[in-house]
Order: structure tokens, then C-alpha cells, then sequence
């Protein structure tokens, strides 16, 4: 093997690891292989007890597209509720999250000297603590049999950030989405 090619797929492994995988779970006794349809559970809407905003209605057009063209690239076909092998919904909620930072303010003091009774040798190491507020998103995927039970979920939550452009909360959502769509369907 080439040597370019050895370091490329090492740099490529090193780089999988480092990614964020979602949750999910599934029924084990669903036939996966046999869903070719879907169709939105009626009404599917965020879920916020206010009206934030990170769960706008241009948010909730965002995910929806994302999910989507994610199935589509599956191979799913999207149909009427009463013709769906699955119906699917979302949920996203945003929680305010506290962390606390522990920093140094300054480098280490060294102190030599000579003091009255003693020679004296120390040192000094001080910190700055603080507690910092951030929002954090989680985007719930589910999938539901004609049934009406629960067979699929997938979740992911990620620390939100306010200044992004519009591309950038799309580009967002569509990695999230992939990242939580990447183990549906299951395989046996």
C-alpha cells in the first residue's frame, strides 16, 4: 500500500472516532426490511412550555425537510397516513443548562526569600471559578407501526449556539437528522 493512502485511511479511522453518535433503540420483533412507506403523524409540532427561539416555525419546516429528504435517500416514499408502514414525528426541546468553568487568573508565584527567623521557599496557584448558563437542544425522531406503537427512536442534544446564519441552523439540522437517521433501519 501506498504511503499517502495508509495515512489518509489512519487520519480517516481517527477522525470517525472523534464523531457524535446518537442514541436510539428499536422493537426487536419489527421486520425492518418490509417498511417502504411513511407518512407524518398528524400535526407533527415542537413541544416547548414557551415560545423559544430556537424552536421557531422556520425550525419546525427545517426538520421536517431534513427528515425528509433523509428518508427519501433511504429509499422511503412518503404517502398518506392511512396507506404509511410507519408514521414519524419529532420532538425538540431546549433546556437551560448551568457548567462551571474553573480557570486559572494567573501563572504560578514562586517565592524565594529570606525572612527574619527562617528562610522561606512556597508557591501559589490561584483560581477563578464561574458559573456559565448555555441551552441545550435535543431532537427526538420516533417511528410509530400502523399499531400505533412506538418501534424506532433516535435522539441527539447538542450545546445550541445564537450566532449562526440561516445556512448554518439548516447545514445544523441536516447533520443532525443524517447523524440520528444513520442506524434506521436497523439491521438484522
Amino acid at each position: 500500500m501506498n504511503t499517502k493512502m495508509i495515512v489518509g485511511l489512519l487520519l480517516c479511522l481517527s477522525l470517525a472516532g472523534c464523531q457524535t453518535t446518537a442514541n436510539y433503540d428499536y422493537d426487536n420483533s419489527v421486520n425492518f426490511s418490509r417498511i417502504s412507506t411513511y407518512a407524518w403523524v398528524v400535526e407533527s409540532k415542537k413541544s416547548s412550555d414557551d415560545n423559544s427561539y430556537y424552536l421557531s416555525d422556520i425550525s419546525h419546516r427545517r426538520m421536517i425537510d431534513a427528515i425528509d429528504n433523509t428518508l427519501s435517500q433511504k429509499g422511503l416514499t412518503k404517502v398518506a397516513p392511512a396507506q404509511a408502514d410507519v408514521l414519524v414525528n419529532y420532538h425538540a426541546a431546549i433546556k437551560t443548562k448551568r457548567e462551571r468553568a474553573i480557570e486559572p487568573t494567573h501563572g504560578f508565584y514562586w517565592n524565594f526569600g529570606h525572612h527574619y527567623h527562617s528562610n522561606h521557599v512556597g508557591w501559589s496557584y490561584d483560581f477563578y471559578r464561574q458559573t456559565r448558563e448555555y441551552k441545550e437542544g435535543t431532537l427526538v425522531i420516533d417511528f410509530i407501526s400502523n399499531k400505533e406503537q412506538l418501534i424506532w427512536r433516535g435522539s441527539k442534544g447538542a450545546r445550541l449556539t445564537t450566532k449562526r446564519t440561516p445556512q448554518q441552523r439548516t447545514a445544523d439540522i441536516n447533520q443532525t437528522v443524517t447523524t440520528i437517521l444513520t442506524q434506521f433501519p436497523p439491521r438484522s
